[in-house]
């Protein structure tokens, strides 16, 4: 397979079982990595109403990777609402709140597809930023977004109260 014949298209729900396979590829790094942070699920990783929300909301919507009939990768894309602080510049800011390509796909520029088409629906949407949060454990992520021309905001730091 070669990124040139991967399709980037909104999800719809009929999508529901390969984002739920995806889901839990991404939450078993952050718990393996983390799992002082990060837990299993009692149920799926993501439940039909919330990506549903996510596919109706005007702001927020579910992109996906498909090869052939497989969904191969996701992305989930969050407007955040504007700062309320005064001396804040206006920003209006898209966030990708999620993106994961299956194991077995990676390498192969499916992100950077994802990723494409995350800023294409930013810009539709008069988005002024993309953004995009990353753990301090997960250096692979950090580069990809780097690469891609993501540049270091704010870092979050975390003590036990």
């Amino acid at each position: 397979m070669t990124a040139r014949v991967v399709c980037v298209r909104e999800a719809s729900l009929d999508d529901y079982e390969a984002l739920i396979g995806l889901f839990d590829e991404l939450d078993e790094i952050h718990r393996r990595s983390r799992p002082d942070f990060f837990r299993a699920f009692d149920g799926p990783a993501r439940t039909r109403e919330q990506i549903e929300q996510w596919l109706i909301a005007p702001n927020s919507t579910v992109l996906v990777a498909q090869h052939g009939q497989a969904v191969v990768g996701l992305a989930v894309l969050l407007t955040r609402p504007a700062s309320t602080f005064s001396g804040a510049v206006p920003r209006r800011v898209v966030e990708v709140d999620n993106l994961v390509v299956r194991a077995d796909q990676r390498g192969r520029r499916i992100g950077r597809q994802l990723l494409d088409a995350a800023r294409d629906w930013s810009r539709r949407r008069h988005a002024t930023h993309l953004e995009v949060a990353v753990h301090a454990f997960n250096r692979d992520a950090r580069r990809f977004y780097e690469e891609f021309g993501f540049a270091p905001s704010v870092d979050r730091l975390v003590v036990p109260a």
